[in-house]
């Protein structure tokens, strides 16, 4: 299995909350998965509230509109393995 990573900027919304969503082709993800945030602006403190499920995590902030950096990385399934 080979290791692929994607990555970005988002913003957390009024709460501090924001769902990052990945492009379809990510779906073949397998743990473990690693996340990488880093904020951006305004420094706040930035975590994981939900793994990465559909397509798609969320983030948090200790402040709301704090602009996130994100990477996730994992393994990606083999064409053989989805196909059994």
């Amino acid at each position: 299995m080979g290791s692929v990573a994607y990555h970005g900027e988002i913003w957390t919304d009024g709460r501090g909350y924001a769902t990052v969503r990945l492009p379809s082709e990510a779906t073949s993800l397998e743990p473990p998965l690693e996340y990488e945030l880093r904020d951006l602006d305004p420094p706040s403190s930035a975590r994981v509230t939900a793994e990465l499920e559909d397509g798609s995590f969320t983030i948090a902030t200790d402040q709301p509109h704090v602009k996130v950096a994100w990477r996730i990385t994992g393994h990606r399934r083999h064409r053989q393995q989805e196909e059994r």
